[in-house]
């Protein structure tokens, strides 16, 4: 059985329920911890009363995490990553930037922004992800930062604005004159999965054309946007995105953006942190190295509008 190692920045009891809450049992959480089964009980019991609300449910042998307890593990869960992030730099040791990003992001604007952090000898490890996973990550505290695209919700997050960009309709062939939406929908539509940043962005602007997804006869998910390009080059149905994801291909006449009434996005990317993170002062840094990167420029209003720490 894995051992928890205690965190000196969090007291016992915060310990024992993490260990109730990792095993399910008061029993096992008593051997990861090295005492005893009552010991673990009147941890618990005690803290309740001066929490003024229950922690367990008892089902027989076991025990069950109530609403507000589940609440408190994911806080605590946070700052026990935010914790080990904190110890590590005041031990001069310096802790690697745990950097998230989207996969649109992650094919035109990541890899440039890797190369400038490690010019500046800044230790950086990095996940890709859809925007939903990536938000969710930070809320537990398993990344620094990330990299996003589609809509969240920015109140319960710290973020700031990197770049503008345009978000448009593609196919592999040229079109002369403006289609209107429904003249697509017989066409084989090309989206990435839900939880996806650019799929939320069209599904929001269809819901505003008072359409939806179900309205294409042919709606193919994939999870990759550098295979929905390579299908689109070989006149497979057509897509929205980036157009910085195709910027090659336009220009050498492999895709066409078509022209839709209607449409007319430049969308924001984020940096986006948790709220009271312990990664401030480097979230600032990488914010204006993204910005640099993507040729945006704002005033500090404008830029840091998530800015509250």
């Amino acid at each position: 059985m894995t051992i928890i190692q205690p965190d000196p920045l969090l007291n016992h009891r915060s310990e024992t329920l993490l260990a109730v809450s990792k095993t399910g049992s008061l029993t096992a959480a008593a051997k990861l911890l090295f005492v005893t089964q009552p010991a673990v009980s009147q941890q618990l019991n005690a803290w309740e009363k001066e929490l003024g609300f229950k922690l367990l449910d008892h089902q027989g042998k076991k025990v069950a995490l109530t609403p507000g307890a589940k609440r408190l593990v994911d806080y605590l869960t946070f700052l026990r990553n935010e914790n080990q992030k904190m110890l590590a730099e005041l031990k001069i040791q310096t802790a690697p930037l745990r950097l998230g990003s989207t996969l649109s992001i992650g094919s035109f604007l990541l890899p440039q922004v890797l190369a400038k952090m490690i010019e500046q000898d800044w230790p950086v490890t990095t996940q890709i992800g859809n925007t939903q996973t990536l938000l969710s990550q930070i809320q537990r505290g398993e990344l620094d930062a990330a990299l996003v695209e589609g809509d969240f919700d920015h109140r319960h997050f710290v973020w700031e604005t990197i770049g503008q960009e345009k978000f448009a309709l593609f196919g592999s062939r040229q079109l002369k004159a403006t289609v209107n939406l429904e003249n697509l929908f017989d066409y084989p539509l090309l989206v990435r999965e839900p939880g996806s940043g650019t799929r939320q962005i069209l599904e929001k602007w269809l819901q505003g054309h008072g359409s939806s997804l179900t309205d294409f006869k042919q709606v193919i998910e994939i999870g990759s946007p550098n295979a929905i390009i390579e299908l689109l080059k070989d006149g497979v149905g057509i897509s929205f995105m980036y157009q910085a994801l195709v910027e090659d291909e336009l220009a050498a006449g492999q895709l066409f953006e078509w022209r839709l009434n209607g449409l007319a996005i430049e969308h924001a990317l984020y940096l986006v942190t948790a709220q009271n993170s312990f990664f401030k002062n480097q979230r600032h840094q990488l914010a204006r190295i993204c910005r640099q990167l993507d040729g945006l420029n704002l005033d500090d209003g404008q830029k840091s509008a998530g800015d509250f720490d």
